[in-house]
């Protein structure tokens, strides 16, 4: 009797000590909708001396504390968290890149950008302090403290700005959304427009070829934006902006917690531009009047086995501008001023669900998008419309062999891409179907090495079949010192006129000289990442050398007729080279910054010889700094950008000034804010291109934009002078 008294007594002990443990896993949120472990990420009770650090699984498990419920967990480089300990219920959670926690007083102070400390990819995250810096209204202007992304004007009439990185445009890196791919084909022009800055909550932007889970299109690199989740912090935000241009902005955000498992948001974003600005009294107007409108809807699952976002997504938008004499109520026929209208409508949707299986590390995603983009544009006497339908879909499944030191993932994908344009009386009508799939190996031999080598297959009904191979090696030299390697190839579709659309400002005659094949491109990258204290400060120092080898390209040629461009096919060599060094550092408590210099070659083989590509900048530097008081009352931000030389493409080099034009420039760019927190509000001034240096003369033969030396896309400096603005935060908190 005695006997079995005590096992009973032993087995109710055993399931007592149990229930009087926390147990978990946390997983490294640079890696959306997938479940890959933080080994080494330390969890412990906030103001205790109990803690314990995760396995190689990201597993925890640690006894319950009586004097607290609150579990803070942190990673080097990552966001600290702080975790409501309530019931039996196991934790599952995802930590961000570049935030710290202080455990004593648990006030959160973000790195505006960080370098991730584990991505066997040189990946850079740009946090929502980042983003708040400054008055970023759209993905287009979230890059102008980064010295990685270039920005600049796409033409002088448009109002359009484009990106670049490592020395090519945009088009040659992967913009997703959560990743989702978006952004392809006709809008690419455009599009960078299209995505608010108050609905971010971070950007991740990695260098080199991208994983060939995300598919094969990544040539330069990889820009994924991460939205605001329904199960974030924010309850409500409320934002306004305006400036001394005309410019109001307004965007409203409401989160709702519909159960333990649903919670649903709404994001909505409104904007105009009313004032009519011509100050290089050149007859036209500096910026088109514009009014823009957008809403998404997002929903988001969390269970114990399943998690899931859904999203709907509307945007509507108008621009006119043109010759200020230009009347946009009547029709061209009926005046002789030159015009420029553009209407664009959009409907995206997409569906992301992940299934945990039992096997840890083990788990099966499915992403599913539509995108549905309409645009309908005149420059002048020239017609311009395309209507693009886009379908993607990717199942991936994701476990290890043998141990969790050999993890892969494989999947299939399909995408579907439908244009239909019209250019003047000329039609193109584009359909393209990829089914693919792809394999990709990681390894860690040790914990100071990775190595993720992947495969992809994809059969372009179009193009053919071709392979994508991409190799990425991260090795810690030493404790503070990481080396990371990478080879990879990239293709996609080039979709000459709507990718060029800029050159719509201009009487320049379109010449397809042949049938554009797919492009292709192999990208070979090094880097070396220091975060070694400096004392005692956090400091990080970075070298990095990127090489772009082009085996196909399109060439769009703007050196053999000034009054044509010419597209064809790569006949010789291309290349990109980007040589970078930046330093970010905190001299002292709630200081940050960061210092950069980056060198730029870029040369295609045209008709006409090799020559370095026009409007591409040969050096770039920056200075950027941010300082906040305590408890962050205030924040005082500014950048210093320092821009090289470019060039002008044809005849426009040599003789800038009989076509009444500027010839490039080195310059400085000044932007500064200062910003009062109160609890829940802020009110923020600043101002852009503090120095007010123009490229006054933008546009050839301004006088006469329907004679055929009309060419309004040769920018290569800022076209606004000095502007100021302010804005208003409203912030609520769950």
């Amino acid at each position: 009797m005695l006997k079995h008294l005590f096992i009973a007594l032993a087995i109710f002990a055993n399931f007592s000590g149990l229930s009087q443990n926390v147990e978990g896993w946390i997983f490294d949120g640079e890696y959306d909708n997938e479940k890959i472990p933080l080994v080494g990420a330390n969890v412990y009770w906030i103001h205790q001396n109990t803690g314990t650090t995760t396995d190689q699984n990201g597993y925890f498990s640690l006894k319950k504390n009586e004097e607290t419920n609150t579990l803070v967990v942190s990673f080097v480089g990552y966001s600290n968290d702080t975790l409501k300990i309530t019931g039996s219920k196991t934790v599952q959670h995802k930590l961000y890149p570049g935030q710290k926690l202080t455990e004593v007083t648990i006030e959160e102070r973000v790195k505006p950008t960080a370098i991730s400390k584990i991505n066997p990819r040189l990946a850079q995250t740009i946090s929502s302090k980042e983003l708040n810096r400054f008055a970023c209204c759209n993905l287009s202007e979230s890059f102008e403290t980064n010295a990685s992304v270039d920005v600049s004007y796409s033409d002088a009439v448009s109002g359009v700005k484009q990106i670049r990185l490592l020395g090519l445009d945009g088009r040659y890196s992967q913009l997703m959304l959560e990743n989702i791919p978006i952004l392809r084909g006709a809008e690419t022009a455009f599009g960078l427009d299209y995505i608010p800055g108050t609905w971010m909550e971070r950007i991740h932007v990695s260098k080199g070829s991208s994983a060939v889970k995300n598919g094969y299109e990544s040539v330069t690199g990889q820009i994924n934006i991460q939205y605001k989740e329904p199960m974030g912090d924010e309850k409500l935000h409320f934002y306004t902006y305006a400036n001394q241009d005309g410019k109001i902005e307004g965007n409203l955000g409401y989160a709702y917690e519909i159960s333990e498992h649903w919670a649903t948001s709404v994001l909505a974003h409104a904007g105009t531009h009313v004032r009519k600005m011509d100050m290089n009294d050149d007859g036209f107007l500096d910026k088109p009047l514009t009014d823009i409108s957008s809403f998404m809807n997002r929903w988001q699952y969390t269970g114990k086995q399943v998690e899931g976002k859904f999203g709907l997504s509307f945007l509507s938008e108008s621009r006119e501008g043109g010759q200020k004499d230009f009347d946009h109520s009547k029709t061209r026929n009926e005046q002789s001023a030159y015009g420029i209208g553009i209407d664009v409508r959009k409907v995206h949707g997409f569906s992301k669900v992940g299934f945990l299986l039992e096997r840890s590390q083990t788990s099966i995603g499915t992403i599913a998008s539509f995108n549905y983009f309409d645009r309908n544009s005149f420059y002048g006497n020239r017609n311009f419309n395309t209507e693009q339908l886009n379908l993607y879909t990717n199942l991936i499944f994701q476990t290890y062999l043998f141990n969790t030191s050999h993890s892969y993932n494989t999947g299939v994908s399909f995408t579907y891409d439908r244009n239909n344009t019209l250019f003047q009386d000329s039609t193109f009508n584009i359909n393209n179907t990829v089914p693919g799939l792809f394999l990709e190996y990681n390894y860690k031999p040790t914990v100071r090495t990775t190595i993720m080598a992947g495969m992809r297959y994809d059969y372009s009904s179009i193009h053919g079949g071709f392979y994508t191979p991409r190799i990425h090696v991260k090795h810690d030299l030493i404790e503070y010192l990481t080396f990371r390697g990478s080879v990879g190839k990239g293709h996609r579709s080039a979709y000459a006129i709507s990718e060029n659309s800029n050159l719509l400002a201009s009487a320049r005659t379109f010449v397809f000289e042949e049938e554009i094949d797919q492009e292709e491109a192999w990208n070979y990258g090094s880097s070396l990442v220091t975060d070694f204290p400096l004392f005692g400060r956090d400091m990080t120092f970075s070298v990095e050398y990127f090489f772009t080898q082009f085996l196909n390209k399109m060439v769009v040629d703007l050196d053999q007729d000034d009054q044509a461009v010419h597209f064809y096919n790569l006949d010789g060599k291309a290349y990109a080279r980007s040589f970078q060094t930046e330093i970010m550092i905190e001299p002292f408590e709630r200081f940050d910054l960061t210092a950069a210099f980056r060198l730029t070659d870029v040369q295609t083989q045209y008709a006409g010889g090799m020559k370095q590509e026009p409007y591409i900048q040969n050096y770039k530097g920056l200075i950027s700094a941010g300082y906040s008081t305590n408890m962050n009352k205030w924040k005082f931000d500014a950048t210093v950008q320092f821009h090289g030389l470019s060039r002008l493409p044809g005849s426009y080099e040599e003789n800038a000034e009989q076509y009444d034009i500027d010839s490039p420039k080195p310059f400085i760019n000044v932007i500064a804010q200062v910003t009062k927190n109160y609890r829940f509000w802020s009110f923020y001034i600043g101002v852009e291109n503090l120095t007010d240096f123009t490229q006054e003369r933008a546009i050839v033969d301004v006088q006469n934009p329907f004679g055929n030396d009309f060419d309004a896309s040769t920018v290569w400096g800022p076209l606004y002078g000095r502007m100021f603005y302010a804005g208003i935060k409203y912030i609520l908190i769950k």
